[in-house]
């Protein structure tokens, strides 16, 4: 069953021990608990919601494609956002699903759009996939962008740049980094590289 909550299912206590004062009246997200039944790629998920397994896509992000009837081939990065994905989310893991009110509820594939929260994680996994490197901030509609989209620019922003300096204290050690990917490899679908 829905319970109509914030957007943020946790709220920390303050260095007091209180709970923090009480935000300015928003409009809420619909909040949902559920258990994990599969990954279907770096940014869709399946959850039992109420009896029921429901599409979830991970709202606010994108991640590289694994699975799309108009290529033959994965996308570059997909199975290892794939895979990070399952590391945060195994089957059978305690999930709460909030929705946004400033989005759209479901995209034009049935998917619930949401943000996923591990129980007991402060926050959304979209924002670590983020961290990690694993997806990109994504925004459908420009002028209508998520309530979390500061925090995961912030991540996004912070992944990159651990990577940039990963790459330059390591090219000094004579270690390989990853090339930068401006085209197409040969037999690749997409260009898309988190880090670019």
């Amino acid at each position: 069953a829905a319970i109509p909550t914030d957007p943020d299912p946790v709220q920390p206590a303050s260095s007091t021990g209180t709970a923090p004062p009480p935000a300015a009246p928003t409009v809420r997200g619909e909040v949902q608990r559920g258990a994990v039944v599969f990954v279907s790629d770096g940014d869709t998920i399946g959850v039992r919601l109420g009896g029921t397994a429901r599409r979830i896509r991970l709202l606010g992000i994108d991640a590289p494609e694994t699975k799309d009837p108009d290529r033959a081939t994965v996308a570059c990065y997909g199975a290892e956002a794939s895979a990070r994905l399952r590391q945060l989310l195994p089957v059978g893991a305690s999930v709460t699903v909030v929705t946004d009110p400033t989005q759209d509820r479901v995209d034009k594939f049935g998917r619930l759009l949401a943000y996923v929260f591990r129980t007991g994680q402060p926050r959304p996994v979209n924002q670590q996939l983020l961290a990690d490197g694993a997806a990109r901030v994504y925004v459908y509609r420009r002028n209508r962008p998520p309530r979390r989209i500061g925090d995961f620019r912030t991540a996004e922003a912070a992944a990159r740049a651990a990577r940039a300096s990963a790459d330059r204290s390591s090219a000094g050690a004579g270690v390989g980094t990853v090339p930068k990917i401006r085209r197409r490899a040969p037999g690749a679908t997409a260009s898309w590289k988190a880090f670019s």
